[in-house]
């Protein structure tokens, strides 16, 4: 397939739960691929997720890409081959240690991301049961976190059951307002990043760095996570098993397609100019 020649987009911001890779956590070869199609027709691709930066540096290796990754939710937008950092914005200590004591207070377990990873209490499921080992890219540092709040985590994550997720992420996002990101991640995940911490300003920062204009980005994505990115894309683009949120805040839908693929049939009909389903 042949991309347009003049393919409006500089850059791409793409998710990678669920977008890049499907259940099994892998790149497909397709997605690869097409990926490989996007930079031939001059787009910069960048990922954006709310993985911390060392795991996506792993997915950055497998795609053969160097350049920054928007990680943490936006929290920190580094270069993982230079170290050089152009945005970071962590939870404030005094926001962090009221995280994490309302989380214990309410039975969640903490969790906090950090520069090094994810920092979890040494009775942490996280750190019994080995949760990391079963994703192969994360990791998980037992410590104490009373004490690793006073550090500034790049974002605090409660980590209990589904129905305790939604609830209280509705009542803490009326009670924190404006002084904080709440986002739930995944059905057993509730996090909390600072402010101006989103993948739509970690994407931006990314932008600014290299002079391209809002206009002239693209950005895939299917949670909760990516409709700040989605909505503030040039071109925002939804994967067909995409959360209502997500397809909501996109400008297209990409069609119906497997999981595993779904965004490289997204991307190639892009590049062919052919119009993706809304």
């Amino acid at each position: 397939m042949l991309a347009r020649p003049d393919f409006p987009y500089r850059l791409a911001a793409i998710d990678i739960d669920d977008t890049l890779v499907g259940p099994d956590k892998q790149v497909s070869r397709e997605n690869r691929a097409a990926i490989d199609r996007l930079q031939a027709a001059g787009c910069r691709v960048v990922l954006a997720s709310g993985r911390e930066h060392h795991s996506m540096a792993i997915y950055q290796q497998r795609l053969g890409l160097d350049d920054f990754v928007v990680a943490n939710q936006g929290a920190l937008v580094m270069h993982p081959s230079t170290g050089e950092q152009i945005w970071r914005r962590p939870v404030t200590p005094a926001l962090a240690a009221r995280l994490l004591e309302r989380g214990r207070a309410e039975g969640f377990d903490v969790l906090l991301a950090t520069d090094e990873g994810f920092v979890a209490s040494p009775t942490s499921p996280w750190v019994v049961h080995n949760f990391a080992e079963r994703d192969g890219t994360l990791r998980v540092h037992a410590r104490d976190l009373d004490d690793e709040v006073t550090r500034a985590p790049l974002k605090v994550l409660w980590y209990g059951q589904t129905a305790d997720v939604h609830a209280f992420s509705r009542s803490m996002t009326t009670e924190l307002g404006a002084s904080a990101e709440v986002v739930i991640t995944t059905e057993h995940l509730l996090e909390f990043n600072a402010p101006e911490a989103t993948k739509a300003t970690g994407v931006a920062a990314v932008a600014r760095h290299y002079g391209i204009a809002q206009s002239e980005v693209l950005a895939f994505g299917d949670s909760h996570n990516d409709v700040p990115m989605l909505r503030w894309a040039g071109l925002g683009v939804a994967m067909p098993h995409a959360l209502a949120e997500a397809h909501a805040a996109a400008d297209l839908s990409a069609p119906e397609a497997d999981p595993n693929c779904a965004l490289a049939v997204a991307i190639d009909l892009l590049l062919a100019g052919d119009t993706v389903s809304r």
